[in-house]
Parts: C-alpha cells; sequence; structure tokens
C-alpha cells in the first residue's frame, strides 16, 4: 500500500482569532502560516498538521447524526503529558466529554470552540494488546495519572 497515513485535517471555523486561542492557546499547537481566512499550525508530524478556515459567525455548528467529521485525534508524547494537557483544557473552561482506554490507546475527548470533538491520545504498546482478538472493541474507562476516579 503506498498510503502512510493522515497528513493534516482542515476544519471550518466560525472565527480564526477563537479556535486559535483553543488551538494554540491551550492545545499548545504551534501557527506557522496564514492566508487570508485561513491559518495553519504545526504539531510535530508535518509542515502543518491543521488548518482552520474562518467561514464566519453564521455558521452552523456540527451535528451529531449529520455525515461528516466525528472527531479526530491528535497524538501527545507520554501519559504524563496527557494529564497536564487535560489540566491546562480544565482550567482553560474546555468542554472535557471524558477519558477512554481504547485498549490500543489511551486519551481523552474536548470540544473545540465551534463544536468540533477532538481526542487527545497516547498509543498503548502494542506488547499490550497484539495477542487480543479484537481489541477495538475493548474499551473502558480511563483514569489520566495522577488524577482520582
Amino acid at each position: 500500500m503506498s498510503l502512510r497515513g493522515v497528513n493534516h485535517i482542515v476544519l471550518k471555523v466560525k472565527d480564526l482569532r477563537g479556535a486559535d486561542q483553543f488551538y494554540r492557546g491551550v492545545l499548545g499547537m504551534q501557527r506557522v502560516g496564514e492566508r487570508p481566512g485561513m491559518w495553519f499550525y504545526h504539531a510535530g508530524g508535518h509542515h502543518h498538521d491543521l488548518a482552520l478556515v474562518e467561514v464566519g459567525p453564521q455558521a452552523e455548528p456540527p451535528k451529531r447524526m449529520n455525515t461528516g467529521l466525528f472527531h479526530f485525534c491528535l497524538d501527545v508524547s507520554d501519559e504524563q503529558a496527557l494529564a497536564e494537557l487535560y489540566e491546562r483544557c480544565e482550567a482553560a473552561g474546555a468542554k472535557i466529554l471524558g477519558a477512554v482506554d481504547h485498549t490500543v490507546s489511551r486519551g481523552f475527548y474536548v470540544q473545540d470552540p465551534d463544536g468540533h470533538v477532538v481526542e487527545l491520545g497516547v498509543d498503548a504498546p502494542a506488547h499490550e494488546w497484539s495477542d487480543v482478538d479484537n481489541p477495538f472493541a475493548l474499551d473502558r474507562e480511563y483514569i489520566l495519572p495522577g488524577r482520582n476516579k
């Protein structure tokens, strides 16, 4: 197969500055470029991992039961950094939707200012799940390091 993975994601947002406050200010992405109505962000994987396109204040948020993007996941370096990022999201008042151990990965879900769901996650070591028949069917609650249930 010639595909290697996802290169970048482009999201429509109502307001670039408000979205920038979340993606750069809270999540810590680096803004690396812009063009009129569009800003580009780097998280370590590519020339840009995310781009935001401003569509204006009248845009409707994504609806849960419509087709389209359900969520996307940004890689976090390790579980301690994940716990720190959770605390930053919490302190910023971001809507945290929950934390899940997906067997193959662990993370939490947060909503950006435009209603997009972002998973922040860490891959679990393959030796923890490689002998499981269908590890994708084994979600359970995840308690981030340093947090009580």
